[in-house]
């Protein structure tokens, strides 16, 4: 055996191998005296197919969510002094990026895949500025500016060198010095290591001497090749197993102290810094040495300990990144090796501060043992993970220390990005001695920065109580803020109490906008009196109504509003409030906020249909029950000034990028109506090939691939009469049956009508040939352009009664529940900014969809379909999705035609059985 099995051949197969066929191959290497694990990383074939890392491939992935964005920059600058030689500086960085494959690594997706290449010609971008000209107080502030703004310049994964340097020269022997690199090629510890390098680069261009510069044994895309093969299933069974243990139950979000809606959060950050004085910071360590626990531990246990007291809750979460170098030829390599862990506390009163560090310390030892499963896999396979919300995060160094330059002096110089995708972010920097120094990053959309204040405030009062007496108890710490995490909610409570309230009585406007908005829902909803308390929805206002409404808002207030304000404001009072204030209050996004429910369950999100809003699913959500957490996604271009995108897929990633702004991670819950299924469909597919798990796909009268075929005219006639003799007379006899003479007279016109249609067809079938006739029998068939409507052209040459029997289907089509799939038709009227872009976006939207074919989709699909069908047509029980869904489709009959089913309390009961079936509950 040891005459054919190399290291190399090992790694490649390992990936392929079963769990008991890997335990079968070590144990033979074991009796060869070799261990699997021992074996080196080896270097990677030149043709060999380079996969991304775990690590790249989670930033990656949630790069793509805002490519164009600079928040996974990573920037550090130094004020140098002295005789910086800026030439061997210069080549000391192309070195760098020469002898560290990962900076002129480029990103690209082949069969769906990312994957990297590795660049052997590249262009560094290494600047020099000469700021010297300027006077003394310009230089320093034009270079501030300057190098905030290449900090902040995105990176292209796809072709970009991954290291910026930029020399400001402010003096003859005064520098700043900027460097740029991106967390795909980096995490903090690369960041020491290429610092050192460089340092070292310097040194040995500088006296020219580069023999004692030794070559990497390995590269970056190396490790990520054998990471690959080495982590299969079989090594991440008892990880997987581990963390499910660990996190089980555990609180999928904390209620911090925010201040307004997660929905509006932005990635804008603002930043806190502080700073422990050396006679603290050494009464830390001391306790530190006591306890047998690193200050990482001890942070760990403050940072908790203080979330739990403005909390109120006793199971704390919160994440770090570990390094997981843990192999000795990656030890200094530079590279992303980090990976996301989550570290999980439960505290009761009884608990002293010691033996809260003692839970932690073993929590924290656990977690190092257990850090090799990627957090993206173990989301994956965990139904409610805790969301990555908070991170801590500890520096045993300053960046300045490792950049070691002879004769200068190198001093940090602070260079923030103003952005963060955590929503709190705890940075402590503990060299070992003197003072330990931290920032508090947090998302300024959600926290007022006096609250972040009042936690530092508290972080340090705590740190001075527990250094004194560690065995004091949780219950008896006093701090001296007292923060209330719960009144964002009991806020948004109380004002859906009182909303609800309201609506039962009466209360006239008092302002000039309340009443104007009064007239204007008279009119429409066709309501006589109309108090400032009363529901738009409850008044019988539905989606169209709601187009007809904002547009004319918009005419009287010159304010284009989005639909889904409603869902937020759906009362007079609230709605002239958003009038009022609207400059500094609305927002414009695709992801809507149509029901919060309860943190701890997973969301629903919802894709618009033809109507390109997402008030329809106001029912949905409603009848769901209040404690589920539903979502809506509307149409980009809905309010003319967004950029529409151009294909299905396009549009599913953008708006994956905003669902993920909520949920970082999987599993998730898709549905949309109609063409928004589809839209639906191709994020789940995405969603896959990023490794997240779609638990749930439900489309709503989503017709998919041959799922309706026209009928030959006989039939189609026949199945038409049908339709108006079951749906269409009810409808009318309904809404007139208190008044028979309206009845007769829309009777009358009906038939009229119809003896029209065929006059006309006699008329002109009489002058047309058959090919004009088969012309004008497509025609006649054809409600609209639309492609889940058939096209005829199969059928022969139609006679004289085919005809007429076409024109009278035709006509019954374009009165039925089925000719109003978009709004649009019914307000062709109307000369307004949003019916204009409701025109805009049916037309956009139905050349996008004759360009999309689903492919294959390894997962169920779950249908509710209409118990109406479109007249004249045949549709197939499961709406086509047969061929499209490997596991099957789940379908579900609901009486009401294309878009009434969204009020029914029986869709609703099904789909809440899916919910509970799908999370495992």
């Amino acid at each position: 055996m040891a005459t054919f099995i190399t290291e190399r051949n090992i790694f490649q197969s390992l990936v392929e191998l079963s769990t008991e066929q890997r335990q079968l191959l070590e144990l033979l290497l074991k009796k060869q005296g070799e261990d699997l694990a021992q074996f080196a990383i080896p270097k990677r074939m030149g043709s060999e197919l380079i996969p991304l890392s775990y690590s790249q491939e989670r930033i990656w992935t949630i790069a793509q969510l805002s490519p164009d964005t600079f928040v996974d920059n990573v920037p550090v600058a130094f004020q140098i002094s002295g005789n910086l030689n800026l030439q061997v500086f210069e080549k000391s960085v192309h070195l760098l990026i020469e002898r560290n494959e990962i900076f002129r690594t480029t990103c690209t997706v082949r069969d769906r895949q990312p994957v990297q290449t590795v660049m052997t010609t590249f262009k560094p971008w290494v600047e020099i500025i000469d700021l010297s000209h300027f006077s003394q107080e310009e230089r320093l502030e034009r270079a501030t500016s300057q190098a905030e703004a290449i900090a902040r310049q995105p990176f292209d994964l796809s072709q970009d060198v991954l290291f910026r340097a930029i020399v400001f020269c402010l003096g003859e022997q005064e520098f700043l010095v900027l460097l740029v690199t991106h967390q795909f090629a980096t995490d903090g510890l690369s960041f020491r290591f290429l610092l050192q390098e460089l340092a070292t680069l310097y040194k040995a261009i500088l006296v020219g001497d580069r023999s004692s510069l030794l070559e990497p044994n390995i590269q970056y895309p190396d490790f990520a090749v054998w990471q690959r093969q080495w982590f299969s299933d079989a090594i991440f069974e008892p990880q997987t197993t581990y963390w499910k243990q660990q996190l089980s139950g555990a609180p999928t979000q904390l209620k911090l102290p925010i201040y307004q809606s997660r929905q509006f959060a932005t990635l804008d950050a603002g930043c806190e810094k502080f700073e422990f004085f050396s006679t603290l910071s050494d009464k830390l360590r001391e306790l530190c040495r006591r306890q047998g626990v690193t200050s990482f531990m001890a942070f760990v246990a403050l940072f908790q300990l203080i979330l739990h007291r403005c909390t109120l809750e006793n199971d704390i979460s919160i994440g770090t990144l570990m390094s997981n170098r843990n192999r000795r030829e990656v030890e200094k390599l530079v590279g992303n090796f980090s990976n996301n862990l989550l570290l999980r506390t439960n505290f009761s009163s009884d608990l002293s501060f010691s033996e809260v560090l003692t839970k932690v310390r073993e929590t924290t030892l656990d977690a190092y043992s257990y850090q090799d499963l990627p957090f993206q896999r173990l989301s994956a396979s965990l139904a409610n993970i805790p969301q990555f919300q908070i991170l801590l995060l500890l520096r045993d160094s300053t960046t300045a220390q490792n950049l070691d330059l002879p004769d200068l002096q190198v001093r940090d110089f602070p260079v923030e990005l103003g952005l963060t995708r955590m929503e709190l972010s705890l940075d402590i920097t503990d060299s070992g001695k003197d003072s330990i120094f931290g920032k508090l990053e947090y998302k300024s959309a959600l926290f007022e920065t006096s609250t972040i204040k009042q936690l530092i405030q508290n972080l340090q009062a705590l740190l001075e109580s527990v250094t004194e007496n560690q065995e004091l108890k949780i219950a008896d710490i006093v701090l001296p803020e007292t923060i209330d995490c719960t009144q964002f909610h009991e806020n948004l409570k109380d004002e859906l109490a009182a909303t609800q309230n309201s609506n039962r009585q009466f209360v006239a406007p008092t302002t000039e906008i309340e009443k104007k908005l009064i007239a204007v829902w008279s009119e429409i909803l066709n309501h006589p009196q109309i108090g400032i308390y009363d529901n738009f929805f409850e008044l019988g206002g539905h989606s169209l109504l709601a187009v007809k409404l904002f547009a004319e808002m918009e005419k009287q207030f010159g304010k284009n509003l989005p639909l889904s304000v409603l869902f937020q404001a759906p009362t007079i009072c609230q709605l002239a409030d958003v009038v009022q204030r609207a400059e500094e209050t609305v927002s414009w996004s695709p992801l809507v906020t149509i029901q919060a429910g309860d943190f701890k369950k997973l969301p629903l999100f919802c894709v618009h249909g033809a109507g390109f809003n997402v008030l329809i699913y106001r029912d949905v959500a409603r009848n769901l029950g209040a404690d589920q957490p539903v979502y809506g996604l509307q149409a980009r271009g809905l309010d003319g000034n967004r950029p529409v995108h151009l294909s299905f897929e396009s549009i599913a990633a953008d708006y994956i990028r905003e669902i993920q702004t909520v949920q970082p991670e999987g599993p998730y819950m898709l549905g949309g109506l109609s063409n928004g299924g589809n839209i639906a469909l191709e994020m789940a597919q995405q969603l896959r090939q990023q490794g997240q798990e779609v638990i749930l796909l439900a489309l709503f009268d989503t017709y998919g691939p041959d799922a309706i075929t026209l009928l030959p005219p006989l039939p189609r006639f026949l199945s038409s009469v049908d339709y108006l003799r079951q749906h269409m007379l009810p409808a009318y006899l309904l809404k007139t049956r208190s008044q028979p003479k309206i009845l007769l007279s829309e009777l009358q016109t009906v038939l009229g009508a119809v003896g029209k249609v065929l006059l006309q067809s006699k008329a002109r079938a009489e002058t047309l040939d058959r090919e004009k006739k088969l012309a004008f029998f497509s025609e006649v068939h054809m409600q609209k352009s639309d492609p889940i409507f058939s096209d005829p052209g199969h059928f022969s040459a139609p006679s004289f009664l085919e005809q007429k029997l076409a024109q009278i289907s035709k006509y019954i089509l374009q009165r039925s529940s089925w000719a109003f799939l978009t709004p649009s038709t019914q307000l062709e009227e109307m000369d307004d900014v949003i019916s204009t872009n409701l025109r805009s976006l049916e037309e956009i939207y139905s050349k996008v969809q004759k360009t999309y074919n689903a492919q294959p989709y390894a997962g169920k699909i779950t249908v509710f379909k209409a118990g109406e069908t479109p007249p004249g047509h045949r549709v197939d029980a499961r709406l086509g999705w047969s061929s499209i869904a490997r596991d099957g489709v789940e379908v579900f009959n609901i009486p009401g035609n294309h878009t009434s089913i969204m009020a029914s309390k029986l869709l609703a009961e099904k789909l809440k059985i899916c919910i509970e079936k799908a999370v495992g509950n």
